[in-house]
């Protein structure tokens, strides 16, 4: 395990040992091994569960913004004459402001570039959702698989309740990532449904309905991956 783990004998009778998880003092019983849980120190997955849950949820102006903002990087870098030209591109390619559907429309003059763009961002959009469902499922395991072992310990007295209320709350804060990614998702793919309406043709004329599907089912393993967690704590 990539938590600090602590195994203490408590001996003496009116002994209270103070655990900090996330603020909280728990009580804990003299003379059983208790199990000191943190969240300071990150595992690889967390970190980058994190990482992917932020990313989801960035909302498409703060996407524009990000991208206009590496436009500007670039054109410093490569000393590019052209700065508010690269501004633009920036903003164009980050995110699309306001209105998805309007902002389209806006950009990109004929319907068939309008859903060029589109597929491309689902396709962008549905790779952060793979990314991000594969690591909530080696977080998911890891944390079912610990809180389950603290259980069965505390059952045969090997452990404390505070023992595993620590981990529980640990559990419960990679939940809450694995929670705010699937809203992320669910917001884009609310975005690319209108899209669809707008701009879509004829069935097999060109629209992005497998990339919608495709996202659509991922979002669905992501919320199975995030409930089943969500009942073990």
């Amino acid at each position: 395990m990539a938590y600090r783990l602590f195994a203490n004998k408590l001996t003496g009778l009116g002994l209270v040992t103070s655990l900090l998880i996330t603020a909280c003092v728990p009580v804990v019983t003299p003379g059983i091994p208790t199990i000191t849980v943190t969240r300071a120190d990150l595992t690889a997955d967390e970190i980058e569960l994190q990482k992917r849950s932020k990313a989801l949820q960035k909302t498409i102006l703060e996407g524009a913004a990000a991208g206009a903002a590496a436009g500007a990087a670039i054109s410093l870098a490569t000393g590019s004459d052209n700065f508010w030209r690269d501004v633009l591109i920036g903003t164009v390619v980050g995110g699309r402001a306001g209105s998805y559907v309007a902002s389209l429309q806006k950009n990109f003059a004929t319907r068939e570039a309008q859903l060029d763009q589109a597929r491309a961002d689902i396709r962008a959009t549905n790779d952060e959702a793979r990314a991000t469902l594969q690591v909530m499922r080696a977080v998911q395991r890891r944390e079912i698989s610990e809180i389950r072992s603290l259980r069965a310990a505390l059952a045969a007295g090997r452990t404390d309740s505070a023992s595993l209320n620590a981990r529980m709350r640990v559990a419960r804060a990679n939940l809450k990532d694995m929670q705010g990614a699937i809203r992320g998702a669910e917001s884009r793919a609310a975005e690319f449904t209108q899209a669809q309406a707008a701009i879509a043709a004829q069935e097999g004329q060109g629209n992005i309905n497998r990339e919608l599907q495709n996202l659509q089912e991922r979002i669905g393993q992501m919320r199975a991956v995030a409930e089943e967690l969500s009942n073990n704590v």
